[in-house]
Order: structure tokens, then sequence, then C-alpha cells
């Protein structure tokens, strides 16, 4: 089983240690992960840098214990644009770390397309993905700032880049764009059951990849206590509880 969206590292107050979070994984027979390092805002670059140079070491690590316990992970670079705006480059991120795809999460950082600036950017991070074959990971949502219409152009524009579309909570958008765009693929990461099978029904069943966004799932079912576990133990009966969420996944 491939679980092609999970995360490393601090939600809000809680850190996810990434031997708990694979061990959690390895236990309930997943033996392939995709994952990002949970990044936060930053609103200048110099913290953000070092944040980038701490993240990456530790996801060195989490590499060397993935290999220990066999296995199989794809680590994604989460773009910070403050990170780039600072000076650091693309091409020496991926000199850094072997990462296999680069995440755009429009609800977190500024990816507002009505600013040159982002957009210009926008427009480097798609032709760096073009010229050297790299996947995108967009999150997507509800809100004005992760709706995947927003971004409907550089989909367009670049139709050699596959987009993966995060979590298709919104059905209707993604129809549309799955409609329009063949380079584009999503996952079930908190998709409701209905959207999926709305997607599905609209032909793109063939499209939709397992994910289950964990352990931010943990972190939503442990919202509103005030000290809980994120144990091997805890992480991983919270694992087995989020699969039988998604029994309907490919039904």
């Amino acid at each position: 089983m491939h679980d092609i969206h999970t995360h490393i590292g601090q939600f809000h107050n809680t850190y996810y240690d990434f031997h708990d979070v694979f061990k959690a994984l390895k236990n309930n027979g997943v033996i392939e992960t995709t994952f990002a390092y949970l990044t936060p805002l930053f609103t200048d670059s110099a913290p953000a840098i070092e944040f980038y140079k701490v993240m990456t070491e530790e996801t060195k690590e989490a590499l060397s214990f993935a290999e220990e316990i066999g296995l199989k992970v794809n680590p994604l670079y989460w773009i910070d644009p403050m990170v780039l705006f600072g000076g650091i480059t693309l091409e020496s991120i991926l000199n850094d770390l072997d990462y296999k795809g680069l995440v755009v999460h429009p609800f977190l950082n500024d990816w507002n397309t009505a600013d040159k600036k982002r957009a210009d950017l926008l427009t480097k991070v798609f032709e760096f993905a073009k010229e050297n074959n790299y996947e995108l990971y967009f999150h997507t949502g509800f809100s004005p700032t992760d709706n995947p219409l927003n971004f409907e152009k550089w989909f367009v524009e670049y139709p050699q880049v596959k987009v993966h579309l995060a979590h298709c909570k919104n059905p209707e958008p993604i129809i549309e764009l799955f409609s329009k765009c063949e380079n584009l693929v999503g996952d079930t990461a908190f998709c409701p059951q209905d959207s999926y099978e709305a997607i599905c029904k609209a032909g793109f069943k063939d499209r939709m990849f397992f994910g289950t966004d964990f352990p931010i799932s943990h972190w939503y079912e442990h919202h509103g206590e005030k000290d809980f576990p994120t144990d091997e133990k805890s992480l991983t009966e919270s694992y087995k509880n989020t699969l039988n969420e998604y029994q309907f996944v490919n039904c």
C-alpha cells in the first residue's frame, strides 16, 4: 500500500517525530509513502532559511531511518516563497536533498496570483518543474486562497508538468480542471466520500490516488484534548482507524 500524502514535523503545537510516524505506517502494512515536512508561515526570509536548514538535516535523518525499517519514502520539498526570495534557489535545494516533487501550499503560504511577484515566482516554479521533470503538489480547499481554479492558468500553460491536487474536498472545481487538463491527478486525504464519489462518477476514478494526510488525521482525532500521546502505539492505532474511514475509496 502506498499512502501518497503524509507528513512529519510540527502541526500547531504538536510535534510528530518521523520515527513514530514511519513506524505507524509500517505497522499498518504501508510499504511506501510520499511525505512533506510540515512548514509554518514565515514573513521574513532569515527565519525561513534557518528553518529550511534544520528541516533539511532532519529530513535526511528521516530518509536514513526509513531505509533501516524497510519503508520506501518519497520526500517532497514544501516551497516557502520566503526561502526563494531570500536567495536560495530551487536548484540548490534539490542539490541539498533528493526530493521527488515540490509542494505549493496556497493556504499556509502566500501564493496570491494577483501579486505579480508571487505570480512570477509560481511561473518560475512551473518552468523549473517542466525543465527538470518534477511533479508539483498543490494543496486545495474551499477557501478563496486555495481554490485550485486560481491556478488554472498555469495548469493549462504547462501540460508537461504533472500536478497533484491534494484533498479534492470540493468536487466541482476538481471535475472542471480534470476535464480540461490531463496533467492533473488528485488524492483522497480528507476528501469526503460524496466528493470522491462525484469525481469518480464524472469519470476520473483512475486519477484519484490514496492519501490520508497522516498524522494530521491523528491531530484532528484528538483536537480539543489538553494532552494526547503521539508515540508509535497511539499513531499506529490512529492510522488503523483512518484506514477504516477510507473503506469507500476504490469501492
